[in-house]
């Protein structure tokens, strides 16, 4: 082989890794255009296109009452008060649409986990998503140092196996996430935050209004107003009166 054929191989192999580093780099920091969506709903297949995932929710979908959470799995007050998150989920989930959204702070394990979560999504729908996002703040490994990279994998495909998955699949959605909607969705829940003034996690809005200070308290008193001014009943839901196991036609007070 000549010398002229080397330098031309040469700069063939050398455009070749130059341009594939490129179009990676402009898959990674491309941003979702967010304009025509509205931050305060729903966004729903229709309102973000086919082959797209819609927003994650629990609770009523035609409710008055629009709790926004934004969160970061590698967010160590996120993990602290995931627990009572999930306990205002299950309190007024009759009577609030609770919308969850991503919102990564750049942490060595933001990416990871988010990705985790949504293809836990496209593998095995909405519950498999929230049993992900459970399983994910049942620990704090992703808090701080980044996860080695074969602990982390091995880790999240202990969470697939567990929630039913099919641990190939999952790994496939994660791999091709520039291309299944993994990353657009990622990237839109990050646009809308910015988009109402979110700079750190967890962020909540009931009713378009941020909860100043993300605790328990001051969480269900924001959304105790919020369906006050509805004309909602507030506070958590009463438990029905227990059947007496030995005398089925009395009750007794739980």
């Amino acid at each position: 082989m000549n010398k002229r054929l080397w330098v031309v191989l040469a700069i063939l192999t050398v455009g070749i890794v130059v341009g594939a580093a490129i179009f990676a780099g402009k898959q990674s920091s491309e941003k979702v255009d967010v304009s025509a969506i509205d931050e305060w709903k729903l966004a729903t297949e229709k309102t973000v296109g086919k082959n797209q995932i819609p927003d994650h929710y629990l609770g009523d979908k035609d409710s008055k009452v629009v709790v926004v959470l934004y969160e970061d799995f590698a967010c160590s007050h996120c993990n602290q008060i995931s627990g009572d998150i999930e306990q205002i989920y299950e309190d007024y989930k009759d009577r609030v649409l609770f919308i969850y959204r991503n919102f990564s702070l750049g942490y060595p394990n933001s990416q990871v986990t988010q990705q985790a979560a949504e293809a836990a999504y496209l593998a095995g729908g909405e519950e498999a998503y929230w049993q992900m996002n459970e399983l994910l703040y049942s620990t704090r490994m992703w808090i701080s140092q980044a996860v080695p990279e074969q602990e982390r994998k091995d880790t999240l495909n202990g969470y697939a196996k567990e929630i039913g998955l099919d641990v190939d699949k999952f790994n496939k959605f994660i791999e091709d996430r520039y291309k299944n909607g993994i990353r657009d969705k990622i990237e839109r829940d990050k646009g809308l935050g910015v988009k109402v003034g979110v700079n750190g996690t967890p962020a909540l809005f009931v009713n378009e209004k941020k909860v100043n200070k993300a605790i328990n308290a001051d969480i269900r008193a924001a959304i105790d107003v919020a369906l006050k001014k509805a004309g909602i009943t507030t506070g958590a839901p009463e438990k029905a009166p227990e059947k007496d196991e030995e005398n089925p036609d009395s009750t007794k007070n739980p």
